[in-house]
Order: C-alpha cells, then structure tokens, then sequence
C-alpha cells in the first residue's frame, strides 16, 4: 500500500496523523475527549504498522491494540460514571437531590452511606458534643435546636456538615421523627474518599456549602425553649 487511498498521499502520513490526534488529546482537558483523541490516534498507527513493512509489524501492532483495548475501556468506564443509566429509580430520585455532583461521585458517596430508616423520634447530634458521623435526610422530619430557638428543617439536607469540614463538636441538636429516612457517613470514611478522588471532594465541599448557605436562609424559628 504504497499510496493511500489512490490520493497521492504516502503511508507514512498515517504517522503524523495519529501525531495530530495525539497532540489534541494532551491538550484536552475533558477526560472523555483525551481518551477519544488518543484511541483515534492508536488506530492510524495500527494502520500505520500494518503497511509499513512487507510483512506487518506484529509487535507493534500487538502492544498498540493492548493500549487501544484499555482505552476503549476506560472510555466505557467514563461514560458510565457520567450517566443515571444504570440507576434504579429510586437511585435517581435521590440522586437528584445532589446537582453538584456527577453521577459517578454520587454512587462513591452513596457506597459509603448506611441507609437508615428512624423507628422512633431520635436525636441524632447534640449541640456541643463531639461528633464522627455525617447525615443527609431523605424524607421525613427534623427539628434543629441551636442555643433558645428551635427550627424545622425540610428534607434533601445534610445534618453534621459544619462539624464535617470544621472537624469541631456539633454545633446544634437535631431530632429525627419516627419513620424518617436518611443516609449516614463515617467522618473518617469521607476523608479516606475524598482524599483519594479530590475531585470529588471539591464537589462534596461545594454541595455541603450550598446547602449550609440555603438551610441558614430557609430555616425560621417555631417555638422558644
């Protein structure tokens, strides 16, 4: 295959093309992108390696495609951890309630979790008290007590999330109702997680300061103590 394509052009362009793609997928900041460049790259050089020569070039050939395949892959594993597809409903449902995070740091989050259901109305921080735990109420209610003011706090929110990123002791007491539903964290679980997916954690950060500032602008006393 001495031309390519009856144009003109020598096999040896395949070279600088896969060059070209190569060069795009360095300087492409979106994983997918790279990983797209790249694998388009490793095609024009398998081409490449299998003209080249009278014979082909099977080593070559063999390591490139090895290369292609993880790419191929791993392209698969980003495009699984960007889409709900294979979330249940409910997942989906409850995934909705965390927009800053992209569905595969969601499912991280969600591994860590223990889900729990309140058999009776608990306390489940103490304004003051040391705290290791993090929770986020899916559906129920919750009643926030800090200093002479109570208030009541709607689901979708995170309870324990100034003690998480401040790592002081609770600063309210929160009361669960009967029949609530919410998720719980290990402290020590979320920063093993997050320092291992920093990306994740500066959407975590970003999410808890978002529901921090909307609970702070929400919430308005109902009672006295």
């Amino acid at each position: 295959m001495d031309w390519l394509f009856g144009v003109g052009l020598g096999i040896g362009v395949l070279v600088y093309i896969a060059f070209v793609f190569d060069m795009a997928g360095f300087m492409a900041r979106d994983e997918l992108w790279l990983r797209l460049l790249m694998l388009a790259a490793s095609g024009f050089y398998l081409v490449y390696y299998f003209y080249i020569a009278d014979a082909p070039l099977w080593d070559a050939i063999r390591t490139n495609a090895a290369l292609a395949a993880v790419n191929a892959a791993m392209i698969g594993v980003v495009l699984i951890e960007r889409s709900t597809f294979a979330m249940k409903r409910d997942t989906r449902a409850l995934y909705a309630m965390f927009p800053m995070l992209s569905p595969g740091q969601f499912r991280r989050l969600l591994r860590k979790a223990t889900k729990l259901r309140a058999m009776e109305t608990r306390v489940i921080t103490r304004e003051g008290q040391p705290l290791d735990e993090m929770f986020f109420i899916v559906e129920g209610a919750v009643e926030v007590a800090k200093g002479d003011s109570i208030a009541a706090i709607e689901p979708g929110t995170f309870i324990g999330e100034v003690s998480y990123l401040t790592k002081e002791p609770a600063s309210a007491t929160v009361s669960i109702g009967k029949g609530t539903k919410y998720l719980r964290w290990s402290q020590d679980d979320l920063d093993r997680m997050t320092r291992r997916h920093p990306n994740l954690r500066v959407a975590l950060v970003a999410h808890l300061n978002a529901d921090l500032a909307r609970k702070v602008a929400a919430s308005s006393p109902v009672a006295p103590r």
